[in-house]
């Protein structure tokens, strides 16, 4: 662990050499720096000390101002928000250093030593000072006794409070008694690099760097990292399909990246893994929104970056340290001109195998020819005049289009929640029983003699979708892979398909005795008008009984004992003959 004082890093510039060094530190995965929580609360302070007094004095020039207009003047400055400004910076540096916080105890540790005027903290004319020196000593200690097994290297020039690391004023010594073998104190920053770090520099380096920096790791970070953090209202400056000048506020997917020059190359060699700093200049082109959010374009543009990375290969994807506003790439630049026709060509490729086999009747050539990106959805927005991208950022003209050139197919509609019988029960008309109840002594009859018919295994095991699915011709949906979220709003948009219209309007006994295995009626030949009439209950009103004979078996059928005994043979033939 390298734990740094204020005064090895005061006023630390966050793009600096310095501070990537720290980084290169960090990232190695080797060594730790950090900072005590007062150091931070130092390194912010002053940074906003000139804050305040620059604020009044831009205030005061602006009420002169007032005093000579002779107009009211627009202008005016935001009330002054140090606690604002401070978090800026704590922030900056505690990306840079982790941060070792300093709990309430040391806190009150350091103030009752510095009252005492005690080592680390002193007497100065007729007041004591030091309490935050005493906090930072009392951070170390605390430090190394709760990671016995870390080293700790702490950087400070500040002998006269902290000592030269050999000896210790009391009672220092015995804050640190048994710990000494694990603290070490480095004078300033150039030691850090001399210890831990070796220079690695040279066209050797920057040959490396560039190689690095062309690899697919590093081009795919650089790339995530344009889609997460470029994105302007105002717009960004872009190269459009027909090399005019576009206005674009953010990127639809990633884009495609090319390295155009590398330079400023710093490389430090950390235990057995160099780490590199450059300036980076990247050609990224791609599918873009509109300035408005109305449409989607082909934009090509430049940009700048500082960017971490090393030569180890298992290690994290690089880190971009800071980046400029895109740029319009420059039309004279020859090599770059080339790899914009180069991206254009690939994507007007790609589309056009993706349209001909989405869209096969239209002329998916000339709908290719300003295609903006590699990226298939990204390639088909870019493409389109004007796509509206109100509501799913450019979809709803492709899902349009698509729409308009596919059949009109519900499938979510064919997929309900119900059974197959009770799909086929909900369609059938309802039928009126009342009239059926002079026969259920027939019915009831008729079913005991006939063998048991396994009514349930006559049901398909499928519902109603899988059914119709699996007699429908199979779609060839290889070429719709990438347009799911398409394809669930073209689905979504169609006319709903009334399945239930499909099923024949006939009635349940119909239905029922339809499905049925032929019976072997040799054995009951007296009954065969009883089945008839039967098979013809979805008729009941064109056929004519005799109603004294109807009241009678209403009767028996009302009747327990009736409906249980064995009906005789003159019985049977006699409705038989009905």
């Amino acid at each position: 662990m390298i734990i740094f004082d204020t005064n090895a890093v005061n006023l630390l510039p966050p793009g600096g050499v310095r501070a990537d060094i720290i980084r290169k530190l960090r990232r190695s995965g080797h060594h730790r720096a950090a900072v005590p929580w007062v150091v931070l609360e130092e390194l912010a302070a002053h940074q906003a000390k000139h804050y305040p007094s620059r604020y009044q004095t831009a205030a005061n020039a602006l009420a002169k101002l007032r005093e000579i207009l002779p107009w009211q003047l627009d202008s005016a400055l935001e009330q002054i928000d140090l606690e604002r400004f401070l978090d800026h910076w704590r922030s900056v540096y505690s990306e840079i250093f982790e941060v070792i916080e300093t709990s309430g105890d040391v806190a009150r540790r350091a103030l009752a030593r510095e009252a005492m005027a005690l080592p680390p903290a002193k007497r100065a004319k007729d007041h004591s000072e030091g309490a935050r020196d005493v906090a930072i000593w009392f951070s170390i200690v605390e430090f190394l006794k709760a990671h016995p097994d870390e080293h700790v290297y702490f950087v400070t020039n500040n002998t006269s409070d902290f000592g030269d690391g050999t000896a210790y004023p009391y009672p220092m010594d015995e804050d640190i008694r048994g710990l000494e073998g694990r603290l070490t104190r480095l004078a300033d920053f150039n030691q850090v690099v001399s210890t831990f770090a070796k220079e690695v520099s040279g066209e050797a380096a920057e040959a490396v760097a560039e190689e690095l920096l062309r690899s697919d790791a590093v081009r795919e970070r650089v790339a995530q990292t344009a889609v997460e953090a470029l994105e302007s209202g105002t717009g960004f400056p872009g190269l459009g399909s027909s090399d005019a000048a576009v206005t674009w506020q953010s990127w639809l997917a990633a884009p495609e990246v090319e390295l155009l020059s590398v330079n400023d190359v710093t490389g430090h060699e950390i235990e057995g893994d160099i780490w590199y700093t450059a300036q980076a200049r990247w050609l990224l082109y791609g599918g873009a929104v509109s300035t408005d959010g109305a449409g989607a374009e082909s934009v090509a543009c430049v940009w700048n970056m500082k960017i971490l990375f090393s030569t180890n290969e298992e290690d994290e994807s690089p880190t971009v340290l800071s980046g400029a506003d895109p740029a319009l790439p420059d039309t004279d630049d020859g090599r770059c001109m080339d790899m914009v026709r180069r991206f254009r060509e690939s994507a007007a490729h790609l589309a056009n195998r993706v349209t001909g086999g989405v869209l096969g009747t239209r002329d998916a050539s000339a709908w290719a020819a300003s295609i903006g990106s590699s990226n298939a959805t990204a390639q088909i927005l870019a493409s389109l005049p004007q796509v509206d991208t109100s509501v799913l950022a450019a979809y709803r003209g492709v899902a349009a289009q698509l729409a308009e050139s596919q059949p009109k197919l519900d499938i979510a509609g064919l997929l309900p929640a119900t059974t197959a019988a009770q799909q086929i029960l909900a369609s059938m008309p309802k039928l009126d029983t009342s009239a059926l109840t002079a026969y259920r002594a027939i019915a009831k009859q008729l079913a005991e003699s006939q063998p048991k018919l396994d009514i349930a295994g006559l049901l398909p095991a499928t519902t109603a979708a899988q059914q119709i699915l699996a007699s429908m011709p199979k779609l060839d949906t290889s070429a719709l892979t990438a347009y799911r979220a398409i394809a669930k709003q073209l689905a979504e948009s169609q006319p709903k398909l009334d399945i239930a219209g499909l099923l024949p309007a006939t009635t349940a006994a119909q239905q029922i005795l339809a499905s049925m295995p032929k019976l072997d009626t040799s054995i009951w030949a007296t009954q065969q008008s009883i089945a008839e009439q039967i098979a013809g209950l979805g008729g009941l009103s064109a056929h004519r009984f005799d109603a004294a004979r109807a009241a009678d078996e209403t009767a028996a059928a009302d009747d327990p004992a009736g409906e249980d005994a064995e009906p005789t043979p003159e019985t049977d033939e006699e409705e038989g003959s009905d």
